[in-house]
């Protein structure tokens, strides 16, 4: 599958530390000439996550790549979370349509970007902006899937596609589809709008409407809130004590839900 709704300039690399640092170097080079650039290699040595977290690959069983485009429509920095949830949907929707479709696995978005599969984590993205005047100039999105991997450590709490679905991956057709269905989720973006894409992310919510445990980096404290959906800038809205508060992504932190239980076992007998 390669067909596009705009055309892309593919550079497929043998081995890099990192695509997202490979496309900030040559940024401004490329987009003259291009909209549309993917980098693709089938050996990351040092890809990075959200939060400098290091992301784990395994050489010829994962997809590591970054997009670099630039967006038709101009978006202010305060909309800066729009990519996210665009990338975002278009991963759950391949992964839920074409390889879910009887419902067998309960596939999320854990917010801001990462993909979660039977509570585990398969996949994640990492935006970078090019930002002129307070508006977005050019976007850079490094994306992370665990197609065939089979080293996976029992501490990272992680699965691949292969071992949730038990299929081998072609992991050509699923780059190319990938990227059709990002450049597909951008176009309905830039027809129907924020609303529309915005509502798809929040029905497809890890932990929505669920008590769940926080840390809240501010204050050092864990708080017991319930997730209800996010603002037109991308916060994180949770309920605490019946009352809404917001948080961007460097304010609060998921903990796993096994620790939440334990927390909870350890309050009812002290």
């Amino acid at each position: 599958m390669k067909k596009f709704i705009w055309p892309i300039n593919l550079i497929l690399l043998k081995e890099i530390d990192s695509t997202n640092q490979y496309a900030k170097k040559y940024i401004h080079e490329k987009c003259k000439k291009y909209n549309w650039i993917v980098i693709w290699t089938i050996n990351q040595t040092k890809g990075v996550g959200m939060n400098n977290n290091l992301w784990y690959t395994e050489k010829k069983k994962d997809l590591t790549f970054s997009i670099i485009f630039k967006p038709i429509q101009v978006l202010h920095i305060k909309k800066i979370y729009i990519i996210n949830i665009i990338i975002s949907n278009a991963i759950h929707k391949i992964l839920s349509e074409c390889y879910n479709s009887k419902n067998k696995e309960q596939i999320w978005i854990k917010w801001p970007n990462d993909i979660i599969i039977n509570e585990k984590k398969v996949g994640g993205i990492l935006i970078e902006n090019s930002i002129f005047s307070k508006k977005i100039h050019t976007v850079i999105s490094g994306i992370g899937l665990n197609v065939n991997h089979k080293k996976l450590k029992r501490e990272w709490n992680a699965s691949s596609l292969e071992e949730i679905f038990n299929i081998n991956f072609d992991l050509d057709y699923l780059f190319y589809k990938i990227i059709f269905f990002i450049q597909k989720e951008y176009f309905l973006f830039t027809i129907y709008g924020e609303k529309f894409i915005r509502e798809y992310y929040i029905n497809h919510l890890y932990l929505k409407d669920k008590n769940s445990l926080f840390y809240i980096y501010k204050t050092n404290n864990y708080i017991s809130g319930i997730i209800r959906s996010i603002n037109d800038q991308g916060f994180l809205l949770i309920e605490f004590d019946k009352k809404i508060d917001f948080f961007d992504q460097k304010e609060i932190k998921f903990l796993h839900f096994s620790i939440y239980f334990i927390l909870l076992f350890l309050n009812f007998y002290i």
